[in-house]
């Protein structure tokens, strides 16, 4: 793989994570891969290993064809709201989604009147 190939993987890759909405230190957590060496991935400093990399495709919904190769017919589509609303759900803590739901409801009872 070429530096320029390996820019572009990385490239694809930083994309595909900021569409669904994780920041680096979440989608660390998620794919349980340190920040350090998910950064060094993330700016081409480090090609990831097979197992980390088949992690990442399959926590961001992405072929490995597309990751490594950037092949249009596997590019994932643009994620939908509801995709957002679940990664956001995902990373919550339920302190703050009870904190939600009352806001929510509020809002709810206010647009009613």
């Amino acid at each position: 793989m070429t530096k320029i190939q390996q820019k572009e993987m990385a490239d694809r890759i930083k994309s595909r994570r900021e569409s669904l909405g994780f920041t680096q230190e979440g989608f660390c957590e998620e794919i349980n891969l340190s920040a350090s060496s998910y950064t060094k991935i993330e700016n081409a400093f480090q090609k990831p290993a097979l197992d980390t990399l088949i992690k990442i495709a399959r926590r961001l919904d992405m072929s490995l064809d597309y990751i490594v190769f950037g092949a249009d017919k596997d590019k994932p589509q643009k994620p939908s709201n509801a995709d957002k609303v679940n990664v956001i759900l995902d990373n919550a803590d339920s302190g703050k989604l009870l904190y939600a739901a009352e806001v929510f409801t509020k809002l709810a009872k206010a647009s009613a009147e």
